[in-house]
């Protein structure tokens, strides 16, 4: 390799895993029949992952499986099986993400190497440091972070940048969206991906129209790439498990060439943009909120434009302008003004190729190939090969042996005179150049005396044996016996029944009665910038005996840091949404309580929490109450908001100077579904969705949350009266949430 940097491809099947070594990766992430983050796709088996260990190896290529979810007590056991026979077949880090279970896993797993995946949205040196002392050796950067805060973390510690890909509207981790609407959790490997629908936004000096608001471009860095290696990145990875082969290919071609350091191919970016593109390309978080971000106009594959509808008759289309050797099999959509209002394909009819369409298209009308068939088979027709030396030595009365690349293997059968016909070099060496299932470039020689008989069986078997042996020498497998594991999660939970119930409120307005139980408050500012609502913060909860946090969202840059270090010496601790925050208040010596989205939903990552110094601990909102009543003591939310994304972009392309648009907005779906939408400022503004309903508990439990962080005090009032007294009638729509069903 020319740098000591590595391309990370994705492979959601065995094709796709194939075309990313054939076409340059260094390193390849996988996932396996359970905890992976995108459990859709084809993935792999255990019985299968040690040839596709040994075969990467072989080529110098490293592979990494995905346990990117969140793990529940009824699967801990399970989970550290699976580890462990995964282990052992030889791969060579695993990307988790449950920080809280990294020093369990090392400790448990003499060796294992771990990686901290996207999913725990670490973007700053404080997470950074949080990793490491979890015993994970890599960070996986949220996509939001920029080059400066890469810069500090890479001198932490080894840090991945995703360069390529699909972006999530939502910070990584943090996206409840498809688990709140549908009961499909992206944090169990399930996502159904409602922010890739038609909404619109409503509210103050808002003029929208339904669009896919919600839908981000694909990342595109390849031009960033020797400035990202002088940054410090390590891996740079390409996103896409649930991709085609043909993608891969094209991904792996390109970026291969941009890190070590060759010229960016015009034909190669074509190559990849006829694969799969969101019209066009963003570069992202790297430098600031790109302005191409949103990819509002079409939903999925944009492909690449190569011709216009010149006539329509019937459901043919006549194309001028062709750019493109068309083949049958291709596949086309058809645009206009950018979006997409049909599709086509290429078929045989009399002996010529006819481009056959559905839904609409008119004279003028873009058509771009989504499906190129010329470039799939080009792929296909790559295949890379591992060079054997392979030399049969017979002689009479002598055991037949076999040497490949050096080695000796030597059969049982006995060489004897020939009768009849003997064995000829040239059958030893067409035998000799059968690879079964191994990727081997065979340079057979013989070296026989006399006329043999040798039976094709024994060459046979004695070459399998050989060459599989010669195969599976690189896998790496590991044959120790690891630290051994067992969790009775039925019996090891400490909740109190039937205790006194407490309560922890969220908010950015404390003008609410006080209540029986109330024990802590949480302040989530508008603007942490502005002196005056903390002063009224302060002046509200003098009446309530409670400690006060301040909220610190998950997505923390330096400068957000800096802000909220200015503010937070008059509060009793820090309500720590996301990981990095843990670390931010143990440097500035505060109380930290453990927050909903650190998705606590085992009691090995509630015992890592407490371990680490929180002294109040939430459990994931993602948890029903069977599940709950399985957990260590810890806050659960039953009433009141629900935030179901976190975004770190401005959904109005950051036209700071001229906005006038206020605080509160409503994001409305194609069904009428209504969203709030709440602006708050650090360094700059970010955006959160609620859930259409409020969330309402239907049985007590005995630490409660109540989150009002969008609510007045008349309506806080209101709720709290119905939900602690039953007094009044309320006219909100109500949901339980995940609290009875939770999520599989």
């Amino acid at each position: 390799m020319e740098n000591s940097v590595e391309l990370l491809a994705p492979a959601g099947s065995e094709e796709n895993f194939y075309g990313a070594i054939n076409f340059g990766a260094n390193a390849i992430y996988l996932g396996l029949s359970d905890f992976s983050a995108r459990k859709n796709a084809s993935n792999f088996t255990l019985e299968k992952l040690p040839y596709f260990v040994a075969y990467a190896h072989l080529f110098n290529v490293k592979v990494y499986v995905t346990v990117n979810t969140v793990i529940k007590n009824s699967e801990i056991n399970k989970y550290f099986e699976f580890i462990e026979k995964a282990y052992k077949c030889g791969v060579d880090a695993f990307i988790v993400q449950d920080i809280f279970l990294g020093r369990r896993l090392k400790n448990t797993f003499n060796g294992i190497t771990l990686h901290l995946s996207t999913q725990a949205g670490i973007n700053n040196v404080d997470g950074a440091k949080q990793a490491l002392s979890y015993g994970f050796s890599r960070v996986i950067l949220a996509r939001e972070t920029n080059i400066n805060e890469i810069k500090k973390i890479a001198s932490i510690i080894e840090t991945e940048v995703f360069v390529h890909g699909a972006l999530c509207t939502s910070l990584s981790g943090h996206c409840y969206f498809s688990s709140f609407i549908g009961g499909n959790s992206g944090n169990r490997g399930l996502c159904k991906q409602p922010c890739r629908k038609l909404y619109k936004y409503e509210g103050k000096n808002i003029k929208d129209q339904t669009r896919y608001a919600l839908s981000l471009a694909d990342l595109s860095l390849a031009s960033y790439v020797q400035q990202l290696i002088t940054a410090g990145v390590k891996s740079f990875k390409i996103e896409g498990r649930m991709r085609s082969f043909e993608y891969v290919c094209a991904a792996c071609d390109l970026y291969s060439d941009a890190i070590n350091g060759r010229p960016i191919s015009k034909v190669k970016f074509e190559n990849l943009k006829r694969t799969y593109n969101r019209g066009g390309y963003t570069e992202g978080y790297i430098f600031g909120q790109h302005k191409n971000l949103i990819s509002d106009k079409i939903q999925n594959h944009a492909g690449s434009i190569i011709a216009s509808v010149s006539a329509v008759k019937g459901s043919r289309l006549t194309l001028s302008g062709v750019k493109h050797s068309i083949k049958e099999g291709d596949s086309f959509k058809i645009l206009s003004g950018g979006k997409e209002i049909g599709n086509a394909v290429a078929i045989s009819e009399n002996g010529k190729i006819a481009i056959q369409f559905r839904h609409k298209a008119f004279i003028g009308s873009e058509i771009a190939i989504t499906k190129d068939v010329l470039l799939i088979e080009k792929y296909k027709q790559v295949k890379k090969l591992y060079p054997v030396t392979s030399i049969v030595y017979a002689r009479e009365n002598e055991k037949l042996k076999l040497t490949v690349n050096g080695k000796e293997y030597i059969s049982d059968f006995t060489v004897t005179q020939a009768l009849t016909s003997a064995v000829t070099n040239g059958e030893l060496k067409d035998n000799l150049r059968k690879t079964d299932v191994y990727p081997f470039s065979v340079t057979p020689s013989c070296d026989i005396v006399g006329n043999l008989f040798i039976p094709k069986k024994v060459i046979n078997n004695l070459r399998a044996a050989a060459y599989s042996d010669l195969f599976y020498s690189f896998s790496g497998i590991k044959t120790f016996k690891n630290q051994h594991f067992t969790y009775d999660f039925e019996n090891d939970y400490t909740r109190i029944k039937n205790g006194e119930r407490q309560f922890t409120v969220i908010s950015c307005d404390f003008g609410f009665n006080n209540f029986s139980g109330l024990k802590n408050l949480v302040f989530c500012p508008e603007d942490y910038n502005d002196q005056t609502q903390f002063d009224k913060f302060f002046s509200q909860t003098k009446k309530f005996n409670c400690e006060k946090y301040l909220y610190l969202p998950a997505f923390i840059n330096a400068k957000d840091e800096q802000i909220i270090a200015s503010k937070i010496n008059a509060f009793d601790g820090v309500y720590c949404e996301g990981a990095s925050g843990l670390f931010f208040a143990k440097r500035h010596k505060k109380k930290f309580f453990g927050g909903i989205e650190l998705n606590v939903t085992n009691n090995l990552s509630y015992e890592a929490l407490a371990c680490d110094g929180a002294t109040q601990i939430s459990i994931s909102k993602e948890l029903s109450f069977s599940e709950i009543e399985q957990m260590k003591e810890g806050w659960c939310l039953t009433f009141g908001d629900i935030k179901v994304m976190s975004l770190i972009y401005c959904p109005f392309n950051r036209a700071c100077k001229n906005c006038t648009r206020g605080s509160n907005f409503i994001l409305k779906d194609a069904d009428g579904r209504q969203f709030k939408v709440r602006r708050y400022k650090l360094s700059e503004c970010r955006f959160e969705i609620y859930n259409e309903s409020l969330l309402k508990s239907k049985r007590a439990l005995e630490k409660e949350i109540f989150d009002f962080t969008t609510l007045n005090n008349a309506q806080i009032n209101q709720l709290l009266s119905n939900y602690l007294l039953g007094e009044g009638n309320l006219k909100y729509n109500f949901t339980s949430g995940n609290l009875l069903k939770g999520v599989e």
